[in-house]
């Protein structure tokens, strides 16, 4: 063996080790709920914080002292505060999916243990702790990747008076993120987990939304009772890796069969070690996880359902794409836009921006130096478009 060779790898398998420590202790101060009780502007002692949540003293300085060293608090004299840093990990995040993220993490600890199980019964951990996992999963991991995609919403379309179907909803948290950022949209969501429905009934009374939202037990898989136009827009995130590929076509366009607006879906692509990782670990902790997309099976996809008039945008902290595609028929020149500014529809015109469609679709650079912002440019194509 080479041994400049054998330096080299020993430090990058070295580095990936105390990467890997430096998540387990993050995802433990979570778990222990130190991110949540520490203050963000006062200060709290370590025998404060030790008496109030009744654990050991010792072992509570040694957390402090790995999260002073990291960045996530501050020192002040005998007291602790959370920095800016550490605040993205406690409950009312700005980044609910980095949040969401961690706690995955906390269940891929979880997974490895029972590795062995899983791959020579070909399970997943769901399987082996009957469901369990899948109860507690979908209100602390995906309800948080789920929520940072509600303002996109909004921004393609979504208005006051619409109607919005979430296949997959799980505990309805998206739904409830939906309701509150556009008042007066009527959601209903759809999930075949009967544990999540009825605790995302009891969040929604508890919230007072029970008159907006309604979740559904049943079958997302299974369109064929929806009639054509059913809803204004048709959700579904993180649902396809857990399609066979077979059937994902199928489903994108019984979505678009029952959509009058649009349609929402995101797609996870296999193409960096994240991914790629996060991908082995899911496989283990669902038996019915099938697997993120390649980058063809993405782009394929969007092809074999000719989606005409579709953009992306990037969430789950760049790991992920949300998709939009507009699917109805009708389109409207920009020039008959009542109130759009002339001098922008003919600028645009030279860049073939041409109708309301066109221009939601359109990359953020193509709509810069014009007399109006982006956004209300969106807002005359969205009110044309979507009445």
């Amino acid at each position: 063996m080479n041994p400049e060779e054998i330096k080299k790898h020993s430090s990058e398998l070295m580095t990936m080790l105390i990467n890997g420590a430096i998540g387990l202790n993050t995802v433990q101060g979570i778990e222990l709920g130190f991110f949540d009780w520490i203050p963000l502007n006062k200060s709290i002692s370590a025998e404060e914080l030790s008496g109030q949540l009744g654990y050991d003293i010792t072992k509570v300085e040694r957390w402090l002292r790995f999260a002073l060293t990291y960045g996530y608090i501050s020192r002040s004299g005998d007291g602790y505060s959370l920095t800016t840093k550490g605040s993205l990990l406690r409950r009312g995040t700005p980044s609910p999916d980095l949040l969401g993220l961690h706690h995955m993490f906390s269940y891929f600890t979880k997974a490895v243990q029972y590795s062995k199980d899983a791959y020579q019964k070909g399970v997943g951990l769901d399987s082996i702790t009957q469901g369990k996992i899948s109860r507690d999963y979908i209100p602390r991991v995906a309800s948080h990747l789920s929520k940072a995609s509600a303002e996109f919403f909004k921004w393609s379309g979504l208005s006051t008076g619409h109607t919005i179907l979430d296949l997959g909803c799980g505990d309805g948290s998206v739904l409830r993120e939906i309701v509150k950022t556009c008042p007066g949209v009527s959601a209903t969501g759809i999930d075949m987990n009967v544990h999540t429905i009825e605790q995302g009934k009891r969040k929604g009374s508890e919230a007072g939304l029970q008159d907006q939202i309604e979740l559904q037990v049943g079958d997302v898989t299974n369109m064929s009772h929806l009639p054509d136009n059913a809803f204004d827009w048709v959700y579904a995130f993180n649902v396809f890796h857990f399609l066979p590929i077979v059937k994902r076509e199928k489903f994108i366009r019984d979505m678009i069969r029952i959509s009058r607006y649009g349609i929402f879906f995101n797609q996870v692509v296999a193409n960096n070690i994240q991914t790629i990782s996060v991908d082995v670990l899911l496989a283990t902790l669902f038996t019915d996880f099938t697997g993120f997309f390649t980058e063809a099976e993405a782009d394929d996809l969007i092809r074999k359902v000719s989606a005409q008039h579709h953009t992306f945008m990037p969430v789950i902290q760049g790991e992920s794409r949300l998709v939009v595609i507009y699917t109805s028929r009708n389109d409207i020149p920009l020039h008959r836009i009542m109130g759009f500014p002339e001098a922008d529809s003919l600028k645009l015109a030279t860049t073939n921006i041409k109708t309301a469609k066109e221009l939601l679709t359109s990359e953020p650079q193509s709509l810069t130096g014009l007399t109006l912002s982006p956004d209300a440019l969106r807002k005359f194509a969205i009110k044309a478009l979507f009445p």
